[in-house]
């Protein structure tokens, strides 16, 4: 090739026509998959998806495919921030015998063909020969097919030593990611003396993390302090290293002009703590050497702490080098740096691929390709000339392009580094307009391992009449809008607009939530006393102040800022349905139809009571809190009411609580039936009504996911009233959703007055995890007798797990009137009999136990006969029959045969003095009352009387 070597003009033009190139040059493609990655955009929005086909002729737009949106989104190139891809398995870099920087950060890898005083022609396994100028090489180093990589990540977290919860970590793309405050990994990666790191962090918001280069193999604290580390002080990164009384600093750049990323490029040899930082653009912005004198040879690991906020550890590549690369400055002359430090400056020439030599005035100098460490080439004879040059590289734009680079930098899974522009995406190919190479290039985007925008921008939205929210994802959230949808409603009639792109429908598929207002959790019952409290103070404030009397005094209670003026708004009378539904309602009437009711959004006058969890009557009523004891035996049904089981609790304005059957509810009465006793109550004294559901289990029948029901995309939106409603969608018209519910028909939710839009439900669904979701009826156990030969055996009593541990508390009714409660016992020895009338072995054992425990003092013993779930009348004619008469305590519900596990009965337990439990025997046998007169009186021996 023929250079005019004496005119700038000509020199301008020589890197205009860089690349004797065809104008499409192809990647091979590895394999048809295309994984999913991580696309991140200006202001912290994040979406999972791929690149997608697209024909973005002036590179600025990214079209990029959520999986559960009915079409691709095409972003603004200036507000994307980067994307990221997890690399293939296994990892393959990129062919080459030598790497080639150029500048604005690109790379190429290759071989070395031919080299003159202007330009220097490269073979690339990936793009053939390329012939570029020599001021647009900035380094050219040893390669070898990637042989000197000893790292690329970050990898699955799985394969880092995660300080805390590994939860706390996610990965999108190829991204090591997290957000909670003092989350830590570390990493072997043996590194080794001197390496090259290479690393890519990304934040949100105001950073405070750690990122440490030279940890021990413990991941010591002692190691962390004195290796390399890239740290945030106030408003600016830097990287330092401190040692007992000395350390080094170099500024990498402040936190505001960094706007959430920072890209590395160190060099480090350990032994010597010598470094040397580069932009991500090849510049040197500084080097320092600070060796200690206890510093081990090689520290091999990698650690990266987020103190504050969050931080993500978007790629890293560590190589192992010869010696420090540092960029020298161009020369006059080419130079040559070889692997035992020698270096030989002249014109370098080429012999052939694996011999070159270097011509210097008096000699020339032969070498091995494989020995050559760095390459810096001669530049031009002209300073100025050499300026004007290396401008036209820097600011050079794609051939045919509108004179301005797009800063869009693709980085292949191999190491690939090419900066230009997108023209389109087809067939899983990407068609990229270089800034290093003339012409378009392809790449296949299962190759394609990470992109990013030099220069990103928030984008500007119009105003709109639409309410802005954000739309979280699984993995994903983006900032925007739901928009009409009277006109485009397929595949959904939900379409998402976000913020500076163009709208999309949401697919049949699609999970998700969108959040206008974050939904303020529960008041606890700590909060409602003390907001109850403080209201009542208020109240009492005013009522004084009232009474005071005088012009201001009377103004200040009409008009001024005062408990009584400023009520809290409460929640309206409410009904509650198992399918997640929380409607505002006035129940007329209950009968064996179901529920009347009105409703402002609903036509719907009538449901089944089936489908009721509960109805508040008065308003800013709540889940009744009631203690673990009480809840539980109103939760359990004996067995002798199994064939009547209660329905319903009934909660009284007072707080009241009564289980029953509900026959009917009109305007004035409530009847219900208890114990098959009808009983009238006034609907005045009526509060809630809660409905007992069996319990629920999970079942696998093949039902459809939730999303993709056949009716249509279904949503449950969250009120700021606390109101909930659901409905398959039809439309959006006016910001107003309206739909179909599949007992309530139309109905109408106002985006402007929605919390949370849950998409893509199960609408049949039962929702455990609301109010009232928990009130499930279930059966007391039955009990087993045990079969013949089991119990009594030699050294029984001592094998089960409640042997040794506090003896579970109950409160029962005695047969004979009062209460019996376990936990009043400490001091005497208590012995519990888990009996029923028909069951045999435990009528044979009755006499026996009744007989052991009468040799003791009844001051030191105590003998209790807890019933199951029996009546007393047929009680007294056993223990009639039997002529015994032992203390009888009734567990109606079974509970407290539950807490002592009274699977099978009869079961004796003996507790000390001091409540814990000595024995446990189930069944009878001849053995059973020598071996309860053993175990009482060890247990008295025992815990001696205080």
């Amino acid at each position: 090739m023929i250079r005019q070597k004496n005119a700038a003009v000509s020199i301008v033009e020589g890197w205009l026509a860089i690349v004797f190139l065809a104008l499409a040059v192809t990647i091979v493609r590895a394999d048809d998959t295309n994984p999913t990655g991580q696309l991140r955009l200006v202001g912290g929005d994040h979406l999972p998806g791929k690149l997608a086909s697209s024909n973005a002729s002036n590179g600025d737009r990214i079209a990029w495919q959520y999986p559960h949106f009915a079409s691709a989104i095409d972003f603004p190139t200036h507000s994307v921030v980067s994307g990221s891809f997890p690399p293939p398995v296994p990892f393959r870099p990129a062919a080459g015998q030598f790497v080639f920087d150029l500048f604005r950060g690109d790379r190429l890898f290759g071989s070395v063909l031919e080299i003159d005083e202007w330009s220097i022609r490269i073979d690339t396994d990936s793009f053939g020969e390329i012939l570029l100028m020599r001021s647009a090489v900035r380094r050219i180093g040893p390669w070898r097919d990637g042989a000197s990589i000893l790292f690329q990540g970050p990898g699955p977290v799985q394969k880092w030593t995660v300080d805390g919860n590994q939860d706390d970590w996610v990965q999108g793309g190829a991204e090591l990611r997290t957000q909670e405050s003092g989350a830590s990994v570390y990493r072997n990666v043996e590194l080794s003396n001197v390496i090259q790191v290479e690393a890519e962090l990304s934040w949100e918001g105001e950073p405070q993390f750690v990122f440490v280069i030279g940890v021990d193999e413990k991941n010591s604290e002692e190691s962390a302090a004195s290796a390399y580390r890239v740290e945030v002080w106030e408003n600016d990164v830097v990287l330092l290293r401190e040692l007992d009384e000395v350390a080094q600093v170099i500024p990498l750049g402040s936190v505001a002009d960094l706007d959430g990323q920072l890209s590395l490029l160190l060099q480090i040899n350990q032994n010597d703590g010598h470094l040397v930082a580069f932009s991500p653009r090849g510049d040197k912005i500084g080097e320092f050497e600070l060796p200690a004198n206890e510093y081990p040879d090689v520290r091999p690991g990698l650690r990266l702490t987020n103190q504050v906020g969050n931080v993500s550890l978007d790629s890293i590549r560590v190589q192992r080098l010869s010696d420090l690369l540092s960029y020298r400055s161009r020369e006059k002359q080419d130079s040559i740096v070889l692997e035992d430090g020698t270096v030989h400056v002249g014109q370098l020439r080429i012999i052939d691929a694996e011999e070159w030599e270097v011509v210097t005035e008096d000699s020339v100098y032969r070498m091995r390709t494989e020995h050559v460490s760095a390459v810096s080439l001669k530049g031009f004879d002209d300073a100025d000339s050499k300026d004007d040059v290396t401008g036209v590289v820097a600011n050079a734009s794609p051939a045919g392009g509108d004179g301005s680079s797009s800063g869009l930098q693709i980085i292949t899974h191999g190491g690939i580094r090419l900066t230009g522009g997108i023209r389109s995406i087809e067939d899983g190919r990407l068609t990229l307009l270089s800034d290093a190479i003339e012409g378009t290039v392809e790449i296949t985007c299962d190759q394609i391992g990470r992109f990013s925008v030099a220069d990103p921008k928030p984008v500007t939205s119009a105003a709109s009449p639409f309410i802005l929210g954000r739309l979280m994802l699984p993995d994903g959230r983006l900032t925007g809008r739901f928009i009409d949808t009277d006109d485009q409603s397929s595949p959904t009639p939900l379409r998402f607009s976000p913020r500076g792109a163009e709208p999309v429908n949401l697919a049949p598929s699609f999970r998700g939530r969108m959040v206008y207002r974050e939904t303020p959790p529960p008041e606890t019952k700590s909060q409602r006393l003390a907001r109850e409290k403080r209201e009542a103070l208020q109240q009492r404030e005013a009522a004084r102040r009232a009474k005071q009397g005088g012009v201001w005094n009377v103004l200040a209670s009409a008009f001024g800022n005062n408990a009584h003026n400023n009520r809290k708004v409460v929640s309206p009378r409410s009904m509650y349905l198992r399918s997640g539904e929380v409607i505002p309602c006035v129940v007329q009437s209950i009968d064996e139809n179901g529920v009347r009711f009105s409703s402002e959004i609903t036509g719907q006058t009538l449901l089944p009571e089936d489908h009721m969890r509960a109805i508040q009557f008065v308003a800013d009523c709540r889940d009744p809190e009631i203690e673990v004891a009480r809840r539980d035996r109103l939760l359990t049904v004996p067995r002798i009411r199994k064939k009547n089981r209660p329905t319903h609790l009934i909660v009284a304005v007072n707080g009241d609580i009564l289980r029953c059957r509900l026959v009917s509810l009109s305007e004035d009465t409530l009847v219900v039936e208890t114990r098959l006793e009808k009983i009238e109550i006034d609907r005045s004294v009526l509060a809630q009504i809660i409905w007992l559901n069996a319990e629920e289990r999970d079942s696998d029948d093949g039902e459809p996911d939730a999303g993709e029901n056949a009716n249509g995309l279904a949503v449950r939106a969250v009120l700021r009233n606390g109101n909930r409603m659901s409905m398959f969608i039809d439309r959006l018209h006016e910001s107003v959703l309206i739909g179909e519910h599949p007992l309530l028909g139309e109905s109408k939710i106002k985006l402007g007055d929605v919390n949370e839009l849950l998409i893509g439900i199960d609408i049949n669904q039962t929702e455990r995890d609301q109010p009232y979701g928990d009130w499930l009826l279930k059966d007391a156990p039955e009990p087993i007798i045990p079969e013949a030969g089991e119990g009594g055996g030699p050294n029984s009593g001592k094998s089960s797990a409640l042997v040794g541990k506090p003896a579970p508390d109950f409160t029962l009714d005695l047969l004979d009137g009062g209460k019996f409660s376990v936990a009043d016992q400490v001091g005497k020895v208590v012995v519990l009999d888990f009996w029923a009338t028909w069951c045999g072995p435990c009528l044979q054992a009755m006499p026996v136990i009744e007989h052991a425990v009468s040799e003791f003092d009844s001051d030191d013993v105590r003998l209790v006969a807890v019933n199951l779930q029996e009546t007393a009348e047929p009680i007294r004619e056993t223990l009639d029959r039997l002529k015994i008469s032992p203390e009888v305590a009734l567990d109606i519900d079974g509970v407290a045969a539950a807490r002592y596990q009274a699977d099978a009965i009869p079961q004796t337990v003996v507790i000390d003095r001091d409540g814990k439990i000595t024995r446990l025997f189930v069944g009878g046998g001849p053995a059973l009352a020598d071996q309860l007169r053993e175990a009482i009186t060890e247990t008295l021996e025992a815990t001696p009387e205080k």
